[in-house]
């Protein structure tokens, strides 16, 4: 015997069936490159880097495997058209590690906002192995040029992607993010630290970064005595954390980063 429906659920009902319609519909017609590491590409919804969107890499633990990470994943959105657009607000991002990590340097446009006396009288804060040039004050007006130039960065045409640290990110910055790589195709990678998990995500991916312990019987950096070579690889794990239209999402990949930044897996 069929219970009818309330009103009220059954609107809840229909907005669901929309979301939902709404959600393939926009992966229909989104473009997804290809990272080239398997084990990603198998976790990654589309098989790869959704092209034109703004993405999240979150960092659990201090090191620099998210941002090598990120830029790993650029280097596959560089095989078309489109430079590589750094926003280097904390003034510490290393261009020699770049081709490494498959990005020519002759790809990459690096952004420092100028600092004057401003940045001289803020206080350093660190994270993700980053030293930043930020007061605490949300208004920060060196914080708020940095975002500025994101933001025009993510609505050049000639750019095909850009990265930016970000240690704290409101709706409305996402949202003028997300409204300009709609027009322009540029992907934006945003790099955070932990404490962005406790925050809501209003990105169209969110990826968590981890290094995970070494295996018995071999040693981590931590531990390994001056001069002795560290040929084992790291292991780091990536997490699938939240799809596009708001999609909670569950599952890992793990890759192995050598000593040299590259990645395989």
């Amino acid at each position: 015997m069929s219970v009818p429906l309330s009103a009220g659920k059954a609107q809840a009902i229909e907005l669901l069936r929309r979301q939902i319609r709404s959600s393939q519909s926009a992966g229909d017609r989104q473009e997804f490159q290809p990272t080239g590491l398997s084990a990603l590409d198998r976790l990654l919804p589309g098989g790869g880097i959704p092209v034109g969107s703004v993405m999240e890499w979150i960092s659990e633990t201090p090191g620099h495997s998210a941002t090598s990470l990120a830029l790993r994943c650029a280097s596959a959105l560089l095989k078309r058209p489109g430079c590589l657009a750094v926003v280097d607000e904390g003034r510490d991002f290393f261009p020699a590690i770049a081709p490494a990590l498959n990005v020519p340097l002759s790809r990459i446009l690096l952004v420092r906002v100028s600092s004057g006396t401003r940045a001289s009288s803020v206080k350093p804060r660190t994270y993700e192995g980053r030293s930043s040039k930020r007061s605490s004050s949300p208004t920060d007006e060196f914080h708020s040029e940095s975002l500025w130039a994101l933001e025009q960065a993510s609505r050049c045409r000639g750019v095909r992607v850009a990265i930016g640290w970000l240690d704290r990110c409101t709706s409305s910055v996402v949202r003028r993010l997300q409204l300009a790589v709609e027009h322009s195709g540029v992907t934006v990678m945003l790099i955070r630290p932990a404490t962005a998990l406790t925050q809501p995500s209003f990105a169209d991916l969110r990826l968590k970064v981890r290094a995970l312990p070494a295996p018995p019987g071999q040693h981590s950096a931590a531990d390994s005595a001056p001069g002795v070579e560290l040929l084992a690889p790291r292991r780091v794990q990536v997490q699938l954390m939240k799809v596009r239209q708001g999609l909670q999402c569950d599952g890992s990949a793990e890759l192995t980063q050598d000593w040299f930044e590259r990645f395989s897996g």
